[in-house]
């Protein structure tokens, strides 16, 4: 099977005709589909139904696709080890991490970073926890700064505890309840969720159901960016359910107060850990880079 059949596959779906896709991959038409002709043949099935309205994905079809776009994701990390290395930063440091407690976290790690690992240089990127692991066993990672939802980390990852944290209810200073600092049972409230961190997962739930809150569906849910949900949540519309340790650096930059709960109920944990690939540890300056991010974090709880 040629792996740039997959490729061609995932950008035909992904465009929604065969004749866009052939602009896209600078082939002709008659050449692309000739190509999904022999990967048909070679899949044993249909990989797309045409219509007037474009193309759309078999079973079959989805399948492949998703294997030519974990091709194309490794192109793209291969162009961008290769730009690291001409640009002459060849001994970067990948950094991944959820949004809040990147916030929180990584301005005040920068310059103690630069003394740890003299010569090194580092790149941070944003993302959801989950993906972020993930992206970490693919390899697009060093470390990742995250909180964790598996019993135990997947095979050839290591996790170091961060910080232990717990979740709390917060809102910005113009809301309603601000005024109390309480948050009311019952009652009609529009949620703003933050991804994974946010209502309703279970233990959330059950923490809102026991302080006799009742938990609706999220207004709006912003994915992977602290800022826009730290602005949204400061307007005083929104109640949102977050993590208290970044919180407690970020909020009054915000304006945000934490309600307290109306009957005493033990918020679920949220603990940060620190995730890196095992066989980084057998290299001392990475040591040394693990062991400041633990102590920097540490000192600030």
């Amino acid at each position: 099977m040629d792996p740039r059949h997959l490729l061609q596959l995932s950008a035909i779906l992904e465009c929604g005709s065969i004749s866009k896709a052939s602009q896209v991959l600078h082939l002709t038409q008659p050449t692309l589909t000739h190509n999904m002709q022999a990967l048909e043949s070679r899949a044993g099935g249909q990989l797309f139904e045409r219509s007037r309205f474009g193309v759309r994905s078999t079973a079959l079809g989805e399948v492949l696709a998703r294997e030519g776009r974990a091709i194309a994701r490794s192109v793209r990390d291969a162009e961008e080890a290769c730009a690291r290395h001409r640009g002459g930063f060849r001994n970067t440091i990948r950094l991944g991490t959820g949004p809040l407690v990147g916030a929180a976290l990584v301005p005040g790690l920068v310059a103690g970073l630069a003394a740890v690992a003299p010569g090194r240089a580092f790149s941070v990127q944003s993302d959801r926890p989950h993906l972020l692991v993930d992206q970490l066993v693919d390899g697009r990672h060093e470390l990742v700064i995250a909180p964790s939802w598996l019993d135990k980390p997947p095979a050839g990852i290591e996790r170091f505890l961060l910080v232990h944290d717990t979740v709390g209810v917060f809102c910005g200073q113009a809301h309603p309840l601000a005024r109390t600092g309480v948050l009311a049972a019952g009652g009609d409230v529009d949620w703003l969720g933050m991804g994974t961190a946010s209502p309703f997962d279970a233990p959330v739930r059950d923490m809102l159901r026991e302080a006799g809150v009742e938990a609706r569906h999220t207004e709006v849910t912003v994915m992977g960016d602290a800022h826009m949900v730290l602005e949204i949540l400061s307007k005083g519309r929104h109640l949102s359910v977050l993590p208290r340790y970044p919180l407690g650096f970020l909020a009054p930059f915000y304006g945000l107060v934490e309600l307290a709960l109306p009957v005493a109920v033990v918020p679920p944990p949220r603990d940060i850990y620190l995730w890196c690939r095992s066989a980084l540890l057998e290299d001392a300056s990475m040591v040394l880079v693990k062991d400041f991010i633990l102590a920097h974090a540490s000192g600030r709880s």
